[in-house]
């Protein structure tokens, strides 16, 4: 046996060992299958919260770093804003080079193919390489987050302990639920968000089964972070203390009579603003995919097109847009320093409200394309970050039109910018609660939770009325993958026989000759068999018209009740369509309508159909 073989082997032996000996152990103390869950969870949520340190602390570094270099060297800063985004997305392509995975779809996109395709199976050098290719595009000023790519490590770990376990499909699932859950609350510190996001976007399924171990996945990795950090600061983005101007606004009635309109309004700004965002990105990939060059170089020509807004931004506006970055464009890296502005009370301070809210606008249309530019072009990092600063962007650009609108005046630039970043969330994800839930636990202000779950469900009705899929369905829709908006039981629970489209029913008698059966099969393959008296006395369908084909010299000799399904019943019509699915396991029944009639036949074909026009009509 050679080295390499005798060493993986060696290397599954002992993982196998260790898997039986950690079920002994959970046996002998008690710990049924759910419980053990519960562990894993917990577990899960702790190991997360390591990794997502070991993850965000170079990009930090090297963000910071960068911003000392550029105060030190600022004569050479135009050649490193040219230069070093085309450096790591060539990085980036270098990394998707060496770990190449059999995985369609891209970071979020890519674990919810997995869930809804690949029974919850994610390799683990996806993880690898969206550490280092994330790690490589933002450092380097690309226009992304760190958030897309946690989510993908987690959940890729997840995957890994459910086959470590030989976990079942259900339960691998809810393992990548927890991975993902635990990395985004360990990011932002934001639990409640990271178990919505994962409920809302990935599963789709709120059971009590599948909800508990996620809380729980959620809050150890946010409390974990927390004791090692010594502070409930998150560990990426920005912190409570940017939000004192949006709190001090809110200090009076968050949400009146009055008000409602406003925040009504803007939910709807940003439910425009979301698809725009959202087309923009499926454009940017649409054309990247025409280009005749390697998927590896992809990414640097998005980096280029990106180096050259900055150039221009070096050579025009440098001197007028300093947001607290430096030298370096607003739209390069996260943009969380420009979002800090956005939400100070300070900046709207001039009499020059529509060029504020003209500038304002302008940023978070550069802001989409140059994020287009950066994962349109195969570039691996999140869009949270930029969601969010789209969304304050908006917000502050409709609240600076306060000095024209005293309704706009009543609630304020800061509170509106702040309430857009949920809006924004909520519109490209179409998950209003998480949306909602991540701007409240970032700025940990009660009075404006009403607010942001107002603009946010108001910005998601408009996005999917706009763009039926959102940023992370897009590119799975473009593969034929189409997901609902509950888990699909619960659809079919909802739906009824009624629902679905009926097969006209063929009726035969049954003391028919069987042969006569063939020539109509030429045209039908479903017969509904009636006795002497009219009524039903069993039924045909295609596998039964198989079975007999068999011996085919019989039938001439047979009835055509000795070849059909005797002793079924009719379903009724307001019977739900997950009961009627388990009837129909051996093969096609009769439908009876109100009056007793027989008014159609089902198949599992039909069923499959009403369940996907209910899930197109849910999103």
């Amino acid at each position: 046996m050679p080295p390499h073989s005798m060493s993986h082997s060696i290397g599954l032996h002992s993982l196998e060992r260790a898997r039986r000996a950690a079920s002994r152990l959970l046996a002998r103390v008690g710990l049924n299958r759910d419980r053990r869950l519960l562990l894993w969870a917990a577990a899960t949520g702790m190991a997360l919260a390591v990794i997502a340190l070991a993850f965000i602390r170079p990009i930090q570094w090297a963000e910071s770093s960068a911003v000392e270099w550029a105060r030190l060297h600022p004569d050479r800063l135009p050649l490193a804003i040219a230069v070093v985004p085309v450096l790591g997305a060539l990085a980036c392509g270098g990394v998707q080079m060496i770990f190449r995975v059999k995985v369609r779809a891209h970071g979020v996109a890519s674990v919810l193919y997995a869930i809804h395709r690949r029974r919850s199976e994610l390799p683990a050098a996806l993880a690898a390489r969206t550490w280092l290719g994330a790690t490589a595009i933002i450092s380097s000023g690309g226009s992304a987050g760190p958030e897309g790519p946690i989510v993908t490590i987690g959940a890729t770990l997840g995957s890994l302990i459910s086959r470590f376990l030989r976990a079942d499909p259900r339960t691998a699932t809810t393992l990548v639920g927890c991975g993902a859950a635990a990395g985004l609350a360990a990011v932002f510190n934001a639990p409640i968000t990271g178990i919505f996001f994962v409920l809302e976007v990935l599963l789709r399924d709120f059971s009590l089964r599948t909800f508990t171990p996620i809380v729980i996945s959620a809050v150890f990795a946010a409390a974990t972070v927390q004791t090692i950090l010594g502070t409930q600061e998150p560990l990426f983005g920005v912190g409570a203390e940017v939000f004192n101007s949006a709190r001090n606004a809110a200090a009076g009635d968050a949400l009146s009579i009055s008000t409602t309109p406003t925040f009504a309004l803007l939910g709807i700004l940003c439910g425009v603003a979301s698809v725009f965002f959202v087309r923009t990105l499926q454009s940017t990939e649409a054309a990247f995919a025409r280009l005749p060059v390697p998927r590896w170089m992809s990414p640097a020509i998005g980096a280029a097109l990106l180096a050259l807004l900055g150039l221009l931004h070096v050579a025009f506006a440098a001197d007028l847009l300093d947001f607290g970055q430096g030298a370096f464009p607003p739209f390069y890296g996260n943009g969380y320093p420009l979002a800090k502005t956005v939400l100070s009370a300070d900046f709207y301070a001039t009499d020059a409200a529509l060029a504020v809210s003209g500038l304002l606008l302008g940023l978070a249309v550069v802001k989409c394309v140059a994020t287009s530019l950066t994962l349109g072009s195969g570039g691996i990092g999140g869009l949270f970050a930029p969601s969010l600063l789209v969304g304050a962007l908006v917000g502050g650009a409709f609240g600076s039109l306060g000095e024209y609108v005293p309704l706009i005046g009543e609630v304020g630039a800061p509170r509106l910018a702040l309430a857009g970043m949920a809006g924004m969330v909520a519109g490209t994800t179409h998950a209003p609660l998480a949306g909602a839930m991540l701007v409240y636990e970032l700025s940990r202000e009660p009075s404006i939770l009403l607010p942001v779950i107002l603009v946010a469900a108001l910005s998601t009705i408009v996005a999917r009325l706009l763009e039926r899929h959102s940023i992370y369905t897009a590119e799975l829709a473009t593969m034929g993958v189409r997901l609902g908006s509950t888990s699909d039981m619960t659809s079919l629970r909802r739906l009824r026989v009624r629902d679905a489209s009926l097969r006209a029913p063929i009726f035969v008698q049954g003391s028919d000759n069987a042969a006569s059966l063939l020539e109509l099969a030429q045209k039908n393959e479903d017969f509904v068999v009636l006795d002497e008296a009219g009524k039903l006395e069993g039924m045909i369908g295609p596998r039964d018209l198989r079975i007999a084909l068999i011996n085919r010299e019989a039938l001439p000799l047979l009835q055509v009740r000795d070849i059909a399904r005797t002793g079924i019943r009719a379903l009724d019509f307001d019977l739900p369509l997950d009961h009627a699915l388990d009837l129909l396991e051996n093969g096609p029944l009769p439908v009876r309508n109100a009056r007793g009639e027989i008014a159609g036949v089902l198949t599992r074909a039909r069923v499959t159909r009403a369940w996907r026009k209910s899930m197109e009509r849910d999103q």
